[in-house]
């Protein structure tokens, strides 16, 4: 069964939120003046404040790259990871598994399910891919290497002031922990500022200041490096108040 990739959404409906999940992660949602949002699933640890930057959960270090795989036949459905390591059961469903090095490297591959392994060769990913892999895989240290990742809408957390990973939009309202709900990715926003800002300048996001906030992005060479989120919209906001931004994450 087909699900739709995006949904018509009424004013309001981007501040409602549930303990069970309505929608499959990344789902899009527009309103009628051209808001964008994505539909999310908050991670455990914090609620994430309204008007704060909402970051995809870090990676696990020992998972990113330089995994071994078991050899693979063109077309495949499966792939098995002959480095050590643990996993829980179904942890990347709905993930990422990119090829970083050798044979097939630049090819990502959707995740259906994983098993779970403890400290253990073995582990055994299911791809939600129609045609399985386009290209064989290759057994062997430096053959075919690959890294994993979660899917970026689950386990989001509020972007913490050292960034662990991509910021994927805003808290429209107060995102419970372990709830599913909406974060903006496009249009006018109210973001949680670190600084006064400037109308008409990039925002970024804030870095090591307040979790959760953006300053502008001055182009002075420094902190150049950081994501840039949107532009300043209306007002020149005060620091730790919230500023009218307008998004530009995902249209």
């Amino acid at each position: 069964m087909a699900f739709p990739q995006t949904v018509m959404g009424n004013y309001g409906w981007e501040k409602v939120e549930s303990s069970t999940q309505k929608h499959v992660l990344g789902t899009r949602m527009t309103i009628p003046d051209g808001r964008v949002y994505r539909y999310v699933e908050v991670a455990t640890a914090a609620n994430i404040a309204g008007g704060a930057v909402v970051q995809a959960a870090a990676g696990t270090a020992a998972h990113d790259q330089d995994l071994i795989v078991v050899a693979a036949s063109a077309g495949a459905t499966s792939v098995t990871i002959n480095t050590s390591g643990t996993y829980t059961e179904d942890q990347y469903k709905d993930g990422y598994m990119h090829i970083n090095s050798g044979t097939g490297a630049g090819e990502v591959y959707r995740i259906k399910s994983n098993t779970a392994v403890s400290g253990a060769v073995g582990m055994v990913l299911t791809l939600d891919e129609e045609d399985g892999l386009a290209t064989a895989l290759t057994a062997g240290s430096g053959n075919c290497e690959v890294g994993l990742s979660t899917n970026p809408y689950k386990d989001v957390i509020i972007s913490p002031t050292t960034v662990s990973n991509v910021a994927v939009g805003v808290a429209p309202t107060l995102l419970t922990l372990d709830y599913y709900g909406w974060i903006q990715t496009w249009g006018p926003a109210a973001v949680l500022a670190n600084a006064a800002g400037v109308i008409g300048q990039h925002v970024r996001v804030g870095g090591a200041s307040t979790a959760g906030g953006t300053e502008d992005m001055d182009f002075d060479g420094t902190h150049e490096n950081e994501q840039l989120i949107g532009v300043q919209m209306l007002i020149a906001s005060a620091a730790a108040d919230y500023a009218l931004v307008f998004l530009q994450i995902s249209p």
